[in-house]
């Protein structure tokens, strides 16, 4: 199996966990936003009006974003709307780890033991949480390879 071969099926897997992952943690956060409003006022440096606007409309963009990955309809446009969002993230853990953040990032809504996705991927700053991220960074970035055609020779 050549790597065209690979990148072709690796890449539908990328999307559709990639997809999952943002359908379940918005809508996670748009049943309890809570922990998402306590991470995101933390910082203080950003307008309490973009502060709200990240509030209200993170969770929707990530259930709408994350719809459309697993459905791979849009993906000229999804795609770079995905990677960006993880990109986000991940600064996002890096700026937490190093601002001394502590608790529960509001990822996947409120922590609680019912809440098994938050308790297998993690919610707390750290560095797993920066791992993790760029793991599902390097993940959306080889949604942008071109697998090209197979030639005959």
């Amino acid at each position: 199996m050549n790597a065209k071969k690979i990148i072709s099926y690796i890449q539908p897997l990328f999307r559709i966990i990639l997809g999952l992952l943002l359908l379940v943690a918005g809508y996670l956060k748009i049943q309890d936003n809570s922990a998402l409003f306590e991470t995101v006022a933390y910082i203080t440096w950003v307008p309490t009006v973009l502060q709200s606007f990240v509030i209200d409309t993170l969770p929707w963009i990530e259930v709408l974003v994350g719809g459309f990955l697993i459905t791979g309809l849009f993906k000229k446009w999804v795609i770079p709307a995905g990677a960006l969002i993880y990109a986000g993230f991940f600064a996002f853990a890096i700026y937490g780890l190093g601002s001394g953040m502590e608790g529960d990032c509001g990822c996947f809504g409120d922590v609680d033991d019912s809440n098994l996705l938050s308790m297998v991927l993690g919610s707390t700053f750290g560095w797993s949480m920066i791992i993790r991220n760029g793991i599902f960074v390097s993940m959306a970035g080889f949604l942008f390879l071109k697998p090209g055609r197979e030639t005959d020779q």
